[in-house]
């Protein structure tokens, strides 16, 4: 390890100050058709698998409950893309979802009571919410256009953070739970914005954008305002990309925050390969962090209290 990512590391280990907290990500292995879901140490890199590939395209794109003792991931254990709660107590493992239609991208509420999740309807994607046990559902964007996705909570738990296509492009639009009324915070008519993220005081969003050819993180205010770009430097020949002509590879670039909010792990290419990176919130101190044969993708980052032990 070279001496910039150790004085990096150790940098998180004081500022993070969580012996609990890891990043849980999907990656094939070996010779598996589909991905697993793994957790490595933001403090160390140790890597250990969390949820092994079962069936079909496998396991991934987790979250994880409040209490850290439960993991939300897409399986195709069931058919076709389904949510599965896995404990990480007993390492046992039940379905969420409660129809034939595929179930995606779902994400805890900050109580652990609900669950926000994209679900095909027929040939759109729209946003749901349900009880934690898959019961009681609302759909929220049968306003909208017919692609919805990547759906997040506010910090409070009072609106949904998503992206929609609504106005030809990509922009990031919150709905109110209570009035149901819809903001659009990007209003960007240069390019695509995707795959917010929202850090654990409620006041920034992380999304990625390709306004400039490049697969690129911002950060902006939770309002919308003072949209920064966190990773110019990482802009080469790999990362050019545009959302429409690569939209198949959409779904694997996401951005997590850490348990204080002083960086966003998020993925991007830095070669051939999709890997996972640090950076502080200012864009500083960039750090990649996986540099395997295989692509890494959509991690999660919060304290587990049970079930990953060294």
């Amino acid at each position: 390890m070279n001496l910039l990512k150790t004085t990096f590391l150790f940098c998180l280990i004081t500022i993070v100050g969580y012996s609990q907290s890891k990043i849980l990500f999907a990656r094939k292995q070996g010779n598996d058709r589909g991905w697993s879901i793994l957790s490595i140490d933001p403090n160390d890199s140790s890597e250990k698998t969390v949820i092994p590939y079962s069936s079909g395209m496998g396991e991934y794109n987790p979250d994880i409950s409040p209490d850290g003792k439960t993991i939300l991931f897409n399986t195709y254990r069931y058919g076709g893309w389904k949510l599965a709660i896995h404990d990480l107590t007993t390492t046992s493992t039940k379905k969420f979802s409660h129809s034939s239609s595929y179930y995606t991208n779902g994400v805890f509420s900050p109580k652990g009571d609900m669950i926000v999740y994209e679900k095909n309807v027929g040939r759109n994607t729209h946003i749901f919410i349900a009880d934690k046990n898959g019961k009681n559902e609302v759909i929220l964007t049968k306003n909208m256009s017919e692609e919805n996705r990547i759906p997040v909570w506010s910090a409070d738990g009072r609106y949904i953070i998503f992206y929609s296509n609504k106005n030809g492009v990509n922009d990031i639009y919150s709905i109110a739970l209570k009035s149901k009324k819809v903001t659009n915070l990007t209003n960007n008519i240069s390019g695509n914005d995707f795959a917010p993220s929202v850090s654990p005081d409620g006041k920034y969003i992380a999304f990625f954008s390709d306004r400039n050819g490049y697969l690129d993180l911002y950060r902006m205010d939770i309002t919308g305002t003072n949209q920064i770009n966190l990773t110019n430097t990482l802009q080469s020949t790999y990362n050019r990309y545009n959302y429409y002509k690569d939209r198949n590879m959409y779904w694997r670039f996401k951005s997590s925050w850490s348990p204080d909010g002083s960086a966003i792990v998020f993925t991007n290419i830095a070669t051939n390969n999709f890997d996972l990176f640090i950076t502080k919130i200012d864009g500083n101190d960039i750090q990649q962090i996986t540099n395997s044969s295989s692509s890494e993708y959509t991690p999660v980052w919060a304290i587990l209290h049970s079930g990953i032990r060294e």
